[in-house]
């Protein structure tokens, strides 16, 4: 009768457990050879930059383009009166691609400028005048879902992607609670019981790669053939053509390498303008 040694029998039988195994991608990254979208720069490239809002809750007064519009090497800027008043957005619907007529946060999009060079795109942005009135802006969650703090969504209820039911609580998106057991019994039943409140700071994902995104437009076929970075290309080409009203068989995103994601890369972001 024939033996199979020990080890050569665990061998066999784990082709992955207990095995080195390399990213797939580690070669591309370290070499250089991985392409970004930043990386793709085509002939003739129309570079936009964004003007974003300093306040992190305010009405908007007045936005005049006179100024950006007449410089040289500027092609075009938009505001929120030159496109559809439409919502975007992963699962909630909710986020305007431009403000039309408030800012909810700090870095909210106001306009963009379509230019020659990247650092004309970006000093017309600038110079767009901009006439604010502050509101009352809320920083502590517990007292944004207090009745009377500013509602930041008026129109919350008729959003799509809201979960059913909707929160009667002030700016909550979703507000849910699960019961296991006899809590009542529990405590009755506990040695010590303990009560405190927790709290962790602010986090942001510290990705190497920024947002950012390539379009090139076939102009015989019309097909628009996007580089973006994000996780997400077929959620990205359902959600881009719901944005800008073309089929998405006229969208073909091509998949590039993406610098860090960590749940941030996967919303249109500034794709649509």
């Amino acid at each position: 009768m024939r033996t199979i040694d020990g080890d050569k029998a665990r061998e066999r039988r784990f082709s992955s457990v207990g095995k080195p195994t390399p990213r797939i991608e580690g070669v591309q990254k370290v070499s250089g050879k991985a392409l970004y979208t930043a990386d793709y720069l085509l002939p003739g490239t129309i570079w936009g930059k964004v003007l974003r809002s300093p306040y992190p809750h305010a009405r908007i007064r007045r936005i005049d383009t006179s100024r950006t519009q007449s410089q040289p090497g500027v092609m075009a800027v938009l505001t929120a009166a030159d496109i559809p008043d439409l919502l975007t957005g992963r699962r909630l619907q909710d986020m305007p691609m431009l403000a039309k007529d408030r800012v909810r946060f700090v870095g909210e999009k106001l306009a963009v400028v379509a230019a020659e060079d990247r650092d004309t795109a970006e000093e017309a942005a600038q110079m767009i005048e901009v006439e604010y009135e502050e509101l009352p802006a809320v920083f502590d969650p517990l007292v944004a879902v207090t009745e009377g703090a500013p509602q930041l969504h008026q129109g919350l209820k008729d959003y799509k992607g809201l979960p059913k039911p909707v929160s009667s609580i002030n700016n909550v998106y979703s507000h849910e609670q699960w019961l296991l057991g006899d809590i009542e019994q529990g405590f009755r039943d506990s040695d010590r019981i303990f009560e405190d409140r927790f709290t962790t700071q602010h986090v942001h994902q510290t990705y190497l790669e920024p947002h950012s995104s390539v379009l090139s437009i076939d102009k015989e076929s019309g097909v628009i053939h996007v580089w973006v970075s994000n996780k997400g290309p077929y959620q990205t080409k359902q959600s881009l053509s719901e944005a800008i009203g073309v089929s998405p068989d006229k969208i073909v995103i091509h998949v590039s390498a993406i610098g860090g994601d960590f749940g941030g890369k996967g919303a249109l972001m500034d794709l649509p303008l």
